[in-house]
């Protein structure tokens, strides 16, 4: 077939036998290269779903363990009801275990917490408002934040406190005034108890360690203040009594009061003394003492005392402190008043008549004019007169016999009560103890027949 072809056709039949298969190698060759790094490119983007999808685990993994954290150390879902639990912690931690002054600690209200439109929670926020030192503020913010729960310390406000010295000079005393915001945060997937305070408590006082550590933290942060203000005035306090008794040895209290607590204080007297042999006693660096005054005469004397601090540089105040000596006074002895006796019925009590009635029987009338009571008594009767009971004895015709606290009276009719002999009764014997049983039943015997 070839033989047939021109020689023109056969370098066309050359030409293209060599190029078609170069080409299909070429094509094929180009296809499979393309493949090739196509399948690289899948492979590496497949790795990289594969790692995004890895991190997504691994963050959603994270932020469940972190939402189960945050439910664990929320308040419960009942915010309000939980609100006077955290309100009893925190008192307890600011007045008790810190002994700072508690000034206020008031609650506002709630609000929700959203995420987008979806509510997960509530916002409570309180104002506390305290006095203390720096040493206290630092211990207070160190067990806040030691406490695992969802609050904090929106802002804080210290405010340093100063007193009036001499004339109108101002220092500051060493206490601070703070203010602080606080927010606490409720969960609606909260998993605390109503208890959750005590069980934090308890985790707490587990190590015993800590305290220590912060004290050592507290009083590091209390030098560390290098640019601080400079050192204060010391102040010092004589409160003597209005007055003592003449040649009488005095003793007198000193107080000193210092902002910077490392500071040794001095106490010593400035100027000439009125008075010889006056004294300070006081220890080296202590903030009290007592100011011994020998006796003087009767008058008003008065003296500087001065204290100094070891600062730098050294600061020093000093107080006028007035003495006054006056003779005893006579001790006027007021007599002693004796109280009226009280008053007595017995003395306006009289018999009016003795007469007989209707049976022969005797009567004695008595008559109490006070009390406008009447009494018609026979003999065994009785009555009372001025808490006493009075008992007839025997009725004569000119007279009646009565028996009154083992006394015996005996009144007429122009007598009172009150005036008459009274005779004391012998105490009975034993024979009278034995027959008086048959003598009251004989009396008796004798009531009943009358009555018939």
């Amino acid at each position: 077939m070839f033989e047939k072809l021109t020689p023109r056709e056969r370098v066309l039949v050359y030409v293209v036998g060599t190029i078609v298969p170069v080409a299909l190698v070429v094509v094929v060759g180009l296809w499979f290269f393309n493949s090739l790094n196509q399948n690289k490119i899948d492979r590496a983007a497949l790795v990289t779903q594969i790692g995004d999808a890895e991190y997504e685990m691994g963050v959603g993994k994270k932020a469940d363990r972190r939402r189960a954290y945050y439910e664990s150390i929320s308040l419960p879902s009942d915010i309000e009801g939980a609100s006077n639990n955290y309100l009893a912690w925190m008192k307890g931690l600011v007045r008790d275990d810190l002994k700072l002054k508690l000034k206020m600690l008031t609650p506002n209200d709630s609000t929700p917490l959203k995420v987008d439109s979806k509510v997960v929670g509530e916002r409570k926020s309180y104002t506390l408002a305290m006095d203390g030192t720096l040493d206290d503020l630092t211990k207070f913010l160190s067990r806040f934040y030691r406490v695992e729960l969802l609050h904090r310390i929106n802002s804080l406000k210290i405010t340093p406190q100063n007193e009036t010295v001499g004339s109108k000079r101002k220092i500051r005393n060493g206490t601070l005034s703070i203010v602080a915001k606080i927010e606490v945060l409720s969960l609606t997937s909260s998993t605390a108890s109503d208890d959750f305070i005590d069980e934090l408590k308890r985790e707490i006082e587990v190590e015993s360690e800590w305290s220590k550590e912060l004290d050592a933290m507290a009083s590091a942060v209390v030098h560390r203040d290098i640019f601080g203000p400079p050192n204060n005035e010391p102040t010092v306090t004589a409160r003597p009594s209005r007055s003592y008794t003449s040649m009488k040895d005095v003793s007198v209290t000193l107080s000193a009061k210092d902002a910077d607590d490392e500071d040794l204080l001095k106490f010593e007297f400035s100027g000439d003394l009125p008075i010889d042999g006056m004294k300070i006693v006081a220890d080296e660096g202590q903030r009290s003492g007592r100011l011994l005054i020998p006796g003087q005469e009767a008058g008003s004397y008065s003296f500087d005392v001065m204290v100094s601090d070891n600062g730098f540089p050294a600061k020093w105040t000093k107080e006028t402190v007035k003495v006054i000596f006056k003779d005893d006074e006579p001790r006027v002895v007021k007599p002693v008043e004796k109280p009226a006796p009280a008053f007595l019925n017995a003395k306006e009590t009289r018999i009016t008549a003795i007469v007989r009635d209707r049976l022969g029987d005797w009567q004695v009338w008595v008559n109490v004019r006070t009390t406008g009571e009447r009494f018609k008594l026979k003999q065994g009767d009785s009555f009372e007169l001025d808490k006493k009971k009075w008992v007839v004895d025997e009725i004569r015709a000119d007279q009646a016999v009565f028996r009154v606290e083992n006394n015996q009276l005996t009144v007429g009719p122009s007598e009172v009560f009150f005036s008459a002999e009274q005779i004391p009764l012998a105490p009975p014997t034993e024979d009278v103890k034995k027959q008086a049983p048959d003598a009251e039943l004989e009396s008796s015997d004798a009531k009943k027949n009358d009555v018939s």
